[in-house]
This record gives C-alpha cells, structure tokens and sequence, in this order.
C-alpha cells in the first residue's frame, strides 16, 4: 500500500495562488468595462457629429435654393447672411454668397449665376461639436 506524504508547508505556499486569480479577473473585468464605456462614449459622439453634419448639409442646401429663388428673380445679393431657426435646424449660420456674369451666345444673353451656401454651427476650433457644409450651383438664366 502507498501511503502519500504531504508536507504542510508546501500546501500554505499554494493558498493565495487562488486570490492572485480573483485579482487578475477583477482588474480584466474592470478594464473590459472601462473600455466598453469609452466606445460607447465616442460611438454617441460620432453618431452626434455625424448628424450635425447632415444638418449643415441640408441648412447649406436651404440656402443655395434660396439664392436659386432669388437668382431667377433677377436679383443677386453679393453676400448674404442669417441664422435659420426651424426646429431641426436651429442655431446654424447661413452665408450665402451670389456672382453673375453674362455672356453672349448665338445673339442671346446668357447669365450665369454662380451661387456658394455655406452653413456651419459651433466655432472653429473652440468647440468639439463644430460643423461646416458648403453647396455650391450655377444657375443660367
């Protein structure tokens, strides 16, 4: 028969192996979860920036369809600025700027009007949620 010898202080130098393991799942846990927080955090913010982004677009098309209106009018205003103030598109600053040229093709007057829509919301440099959109159309008439 085989009797098996334990040494006691062999089995006490094996105890807090078990406690470094719960330590180190801890910190790994905790590092998942911070990182996790973090994505979640610039996830939003893209998605934010992305939709403010959509938002200059559109505001910077609102205002080369009113250069347009204009334009065929007859009237082209050089430089134009003004803040929206529809709902989705509150608080962006609008410039729209308006150039003609004439020219003369097979006895007819052609007028090119060159129209540029620029929108942009937030300040250069100063805010993390800046944003900018330029349009630009050439409308003959």
């Amino acid at each position: 028969m085989l009797i098996m010898y334990r040494d006691p202080e062999q089995r006490s130098n094996q105890q807090g192996f078990t406690l470094v393991w719960a330590l180190f799942l801890i910190v790994i846990g905790a590092l998942i979860s911070i990182f996790m927080m973090r994505m979640s955090a610039v996830q939003g913010a893209t998605n934010d920036l992305a939709m403010n982004g959509a938002r200059a677009w559109q505001a910077a098309h609102a205002g080369s369809e009113w250069g347009i209106q204009r334009a065929v009018a007859g009237i082209c205003p050089g430089s134009t600025g003004f803040t929206l103030s529809d709902l989705d598109l509150n608080g962006f600053n609008v410039t729209v700027t308006c150039s003609s040229t004439a020219h003369s093709e097979s006895g007819n007057v052609v007028v090119l009007y060159k129209i540029a829509s620029s929108a942009s919301r937030g300040a250069y440099g100063t805010s993390s949620d800046y944003v900018y959109r330029q349009v630009q159309v050439t409308v003959a008439q």
